[in-house]
């Protein structure tokens, strides 16, 4: 087991990335009450079933307000005040809502995290966002506000859809591409360790990417400068998400190409390099192109909540593990947008 410590101003967070964890919950205290996807409760039952649980209902959907306010009532009903702990057991979507729920209910309690899910493990999990959708547009409602815990049960990821997993890899590429060219290598190298969910291949992979998304968060928590690297892709790629409604990290992988390709464009990126992410994705099994509307993704990106007055700040690639944070006017990124789709 590997174990990272995670220091911010507004709290720390002790991140366990290992096989099995799922049974540290009968040593925690006080005793939880979890907050489970109805799929990971489905199918992993007998980890779950002693706690008191309320289900949240999989699919990006279920996350918006409604589910929230559902779940705040029956913490009403089961009588949870301060001095309880909640668990939020899922992918991204669970462990957001859950996070959402804690910080907000009674004014904060106690939280933390069994994630589930690659994506999950390697990025939704950790640096404390926790937020919900409103009409579709991605976490517009949340707050920042840090689990006690993070658990990346790796033993979990042998029952999760393959690709809802493949969509996952998606954000490991990333950390590659903007921080870690050595990390890109090693997923070139791997990749079918990775695609078969072999244990070492896959611990070290959660493990460093972990560990990047760590290093940027504790430099930045809130977003203010370079955590925003961490956006790499996703611009773009929150709007093809609206528009496509396809998987979040497939949106991501058609999003990192098109960064590439605007960086290339810009003269900051060589093509060959935009190979390089494009191939590795294909070998991935995750889609490197879409057919798009481009005014319906400009329509989006305006709504996009890292859109400040008239700019939004975009990421780009100054060679593969170097970014360059560049504030575009978006009169100037309409015709960008134009010529990408």
């Amino acid at each position: 087991m590997h174990q990272i410590k995670l220091t911010t101003p507004s709290g720390n967070t002790e991140i366990s990335v290992g096989e099995n964890l799922s049974a540290g919950l009968k040593t925690l205290v006080p005793t939880p009450v979890l907050l489970v996807d109805e799929h990971v409760l489905c199918e992993h039952q007998d980890s779950f079933d002693s706690f008191q649980s309320i289900s949240i209902p999989s699919g990006e959907r279920y996350k918006n307000m409604h589910t929230v306010e559902n779940i705040y009532r029956e913490l009403v009903n089961l009588e949870i005040d301060r001095s309880s702990m909640i668990v939020g057991v899922g992918g991204g979507l669970a462990t957001d809502v859950a996070g959402f729920v804690a910080s907000t209910y009674l004014r904060g309690i106690s939280f933390g995290f069994i994630s589930s899910t690659l994506l999950g493990q390697v990025d939704a999990s950790i640096g404390g966002k926790n937020g919900v959708n409103l009409d579709g547009y991605k976490n517009i409602i949340g707050n920042i506000r840090q689990p006690s815990f993070v658990w990346c049960d790796l033993s979990l990821l042998k029952t999760l859809a393959r690709k809802e997993y493949i969509s996952g890899i998606a954000e490991v590429i990333k950390y590659g591409a903007i921080w870690d060219v050595e990390f890109l290598k090693y997923i070139k190298d791997h990749m079918t360790g990775l695609l078969n969910l072999d244990l070492k291949v896959l611990e070290h992979v959660v493990t460093v990417s972990a560990q990047i998304k760590v290093e940027v968060v504790q430099k930045d928590e809130r977003e203010s400068d370079l955590r925003r690297i961490l956006n790499f892709g996703h611009t773009i790629g929150h709007a093809i998400e609206r528009e496509k409604k396809v998987m979040h990290g497939q949106a991501v992988s058609v999003g990192m190409v098109m960064a590439a390709q605007l960086s290339h464009n810009l003269g900051l990126l060589p093509a060959s390099d935009v190979d390089i992410i494009q191939n590795l994705l294909k070998a991935a099994g995750l889609p490197f192109e879409l057919e798009l509307d481009p005014e319906v993704i400009f329509q989006n990106i305006r709504k996009d909540k890292k859109k400040s007055g008239e700019h939004i700040h975009f990421v780009l690639l100054d060679g593969l593990g170097k970014t360059l944070i560049k504030s575009i006017s978006l009169s100037e990124l309409k015709p960008m947008i134009d010529d990408l789709c």
